[in-house]
């Protein structure tokens, strides 16, 4: 029995438990909105215009990674409909557990992405001050990088930006840059 177990762990993948990748993100977006990250130092606030471009940029990357792990299992259309409906389906479950809890488009490359319950941001605080509102758009900078990086491995160059209502729900507002 026990070298059952033993090989049951030895061959599932490992994991991350949730709550620290929480942690771990929101000290990467707090860290981030203190200092420049390629000179390590304190940045002035009228500087802090570069800290979303950070994180995009470091969910970007992710977003790439991530789903190149997940096309070696499935074969995505080209059409962008259907790449959306793969990122809204099987791309979310495997970063947030559950499907998106709605899309919708207007049929020219503009997409919603709404999602009620965004697991990063059950944590923040449900005021609708200012502080609130500048900490959620800075979390939601990473997940529009991660977004627009998958996107790009699909071919699709597209622009994310995040809308954010009250926590935990949020939308992301996707835009398809026209074929050259």
């Amino acid at each position: 029995m026990a070298a059952v177990a033993a090989s049951a762990e030895a061959s599932s993948p490992k994991m991350v438990a949730e709550s620290v990748f929480e942690m771990l993100l929101t000290e990467v977006v707090r860290t981030t909105a203190k200092s420049d990250p390629l000179e390590h130092r304190i940045v002035d606030p009228s500087q802090r215009a570069t800290i979303p471009t950070v994180l995009e940029a470091q969910g970007y990357d992710v977003g790439y990674r991530f789903i190149e792990r997940l096309l070696q299992r499935k074969i995505v259309a080209s059409d962008h409909l259907e790449a959306m409906k793969f990122i809204c389906k099987d791309f979310w479950h495997e970063v947030f557990g559950k499907q998106i809890d709605k899309l919708q488009t207007n049929h020219r490359g503009v997409f919603v992405l709404k999602d009620s319950t965004f697991r990063w941001m059950t944590r923040l605080s449900s005021a609708q001050d200012d502080a609130v509102q500048a900490a959620a758009l800075h979390l939601l900078q990473f997940p529009c990088g991660v977004i627009r990086g998958a996107l790009a491995n699909l071919g699709i160059v597209a622009s994310v930006s995040p809308e954010h209502v009250a926590p935990p729900s949020c939308a992301f507002n996707i835009r398809i840059a026209p074929a050259p």
